[in-house]
């Protein structure tokens, strides 16, 4: 009785300190709670700033939250600051105290710094241990092929694209037959033709659309002296995309000169006019008449063609033919006009994006502007359709 006696103190005490406990853990949650709802509103309103401030207040205080440093270490990589993403995303998954989703996102998060900072190794080696995560297997996917698209390194790109379209992921044809074709052409500076055929058909396979494929397999064919299918390759750029057409007027034109069917070249270059009257297409009919049947026939092409579908390239031309006959009183003005025309076609960007805008002077099959590919497309150079 005297040891109960002597306990009931002590038992008081324990049991005010735990009260006393309690309430002070719940002030703090309640504060805690309050601070995490603050940097949210400051995250809705577009303040980085303010909403850093809180997160890191946060931190200092709790340092096992790791929703907090998650958080924190996104919104250090949105403003730019990658050191500071990675240095926070870094030691937490130097933790022992997360779960194992919490250390998955955390690795995640971390490969996305590197990736925002261009360290590619380490952030390759951090997908590739999420590629096996149900959670974050496509998202993996995605950066490790974008990884490899920088490096490069084509083959293990395509893998990786047919893997994530297996899972129900985006789709990814246009890119593999792309990197097919770059497989092509690295065949092909190695004089390897059999294999760079085999690539772009596969390209081909995977994307019957791929202008570029039949553009390399029409040049891969006249370096094989096979010109009749280099003609099929560059008429069928025509049937799939119109708009790369004029990449192939020239090569075409060869092929039907080697074989001496320049009459058929005429009549087919006609009926594809009837269809896109670009300047390409017009100077290379009026050079063909200039050539064949003189410049009164070709001189009276370009001036029914221009008037109803003006270009620059047909302007130089019919100022080109005037001026080669060296008569009037206007040649001096014609001159003037030739030299206009020569520099506005000279210092004019000839290709353009039709994902972002970027302009370009050659071609690029992936835009160095937004990475996509077949995006851009050479500039059509019609000035006007008119009505007359």
């Amino acid at each position: 009785m005297e040891l109960l006696w002597l306990l009931l103190p002590v038992a008081a005490a324990s049991g005010w300190w735990a009260a006393r406990r309690n309430h002070a853990r719940r002030d703090e949650a309640t504060a805690r709670s309050a601070e995490y709802f603050k940097g949210l509103n400051y995250l809705i309103d577009d303040k980085p700033d303010q909403a850093i401030e809180v997160f890191t207040r946060m931190a200092d205080v709790d340092q096992d939250t790791a929703e907090t440093h998650l958080a924190l270490g996104n919104l250090f990589r949105r403003r730019g600051e990658a050191d500071r993403a990675i240095h926070i995303h870094g030691s937490l998954i130097a933790r022992t105290t997360l779960t194992d989703d919490q250390r998955r996102r955390a690795m995640l998060e971390l490969g996305e710094d590197y990736l925002r900072a261009g360290l590619f190794d380490r952030a390759e080696a951090l997908f590739r241990k999420l590629v096996d995560q149900p959670d974050h297997m496509a998202v993996a996917l995605s950066r490790l092929i974008h990884i490899l698209q920088q490096e490069k390194d084509w083959r293990q790109a395509i893998v990786y694209c047919d893997r994530l379209g297996q899972i129900g992921g985006e789709s990814k044809r246009r890119q593999t037959a792309h990197f097919c074709c770059e497989l092509a052409e690295e065949a092909s500076a190695r004089n390897d033709f059999t294999e760079a055929k085999g690539w772009l058909l596969d390209a081909l396979a995977r994307d019957p659309d791929c202008t570029r494929a039949n553009l390399l397999l029409g040049n891969l064919a006249m370096r094989a002296g096979d010109h009749q299918a280099a003609i099929l390759a560059f008429q069928a750029v025509e049937r799939q995309d119109r708009g790369y057409f004029p990449e192939v007027i020239a090569p075409l034109g060869q092929c039907y000169g080697v074989l001496n069917r320049l009459d058929q070249w005429v009549a087919y270059l006609c009926a594809v006019q009837q269809r896109d009257h670009s300047g390409r297409i017009t100077d290379a009919l009026a050079e063909w008449l200039l050539r064949q049947e003189g410049e009164e026939a070709a001189l009276r092409f370009l001036e029914r063609e221009l008037r109803e579908y003006p270009t620059l390239l047909g302007l130089r031309r019919l100022v080109e033919i005037k001026l080669g006959r060296g008569e009037g009183a206007e040649y001096s003005d014609l001159k003037a006009l030739h030299y206009i025309s020569t520099q506005m076609l000279n210092n004019a960007a000839r290709y353009r994006c039709g994902n972002c805008g970027f302009v370009v002077k050659s071609l690029h099959w992936c835009c160095p502007s937004c990475l996509q590919w077949s995006t851009i497309k050479p500039i059509p150079d019609l000035v006007m359709k008119t009505d007359a």
